[in-house]
């Protein structure tokens, strides 16, 4: 049988500094995170196996993201590498090359490295490109 997707509806990321992450996520890209209690079966894997804890939610379109502890058994000194088996980046679709102008602006104003606005060598969109606090490659595309 054959599936077609739409688009993803869910992004799980493991930060160990969910605040850190929220600067870049709120502050500059303007993504609004809430809070999500959560326990039993669901924390039960967390470093430290705590009896409840906190996930942080927003979405990207229609593209949920969520932040979430590190589980047991992750090294304290643990961040993102293209060098293991996983997701390698995110990549968002944005209407305007406007909305990338902003972004380029806002995260400059936030200290975070970007090239500015790039052209795919592949696809030939417009895009850029950034690393949040713990090495997740992010891209925005113009659409």
């Amino acid at each position: 049988m054959s599936r077609r997707t739409k688009d993803a509806s869910v992004y799980n990321c493991r930060t160990p500094e969910s605040n850190a992450a929220c600067v870049i996520y709120e502050g500059v890209l303007g993504l609004a995170f809430m809070e999500l209690p959560v326990s039993g079966d669901v924390v039960r894997d967390w470093r430290g196996h705590p009896a409840d804890g906190t996930l942080l939610a927003t979405q990207a379109g229609s593209t949920f993201v969520i932040l979430a502890p590190p589980l047991e058994g992750t090294a304290g000194d643990d961040r993102f590498s293209e060098r293991r088996i996983g997701v390698d980046h995110l990549a968002f679709a944005v209407s305007e090359r406007a909305t990338l102008e902003e972004l380029v602006e806002r995260l400059a104003g936030a200290g975070v490295d970007t090239a500015g606005i790039e052209t795919d060598p592949v696809l030939g969109k417009e895009y850029v490109c950034f690393r949040d606090p713990d090495n997740v490659q992010w891209e925005f595309y113009s659409t």
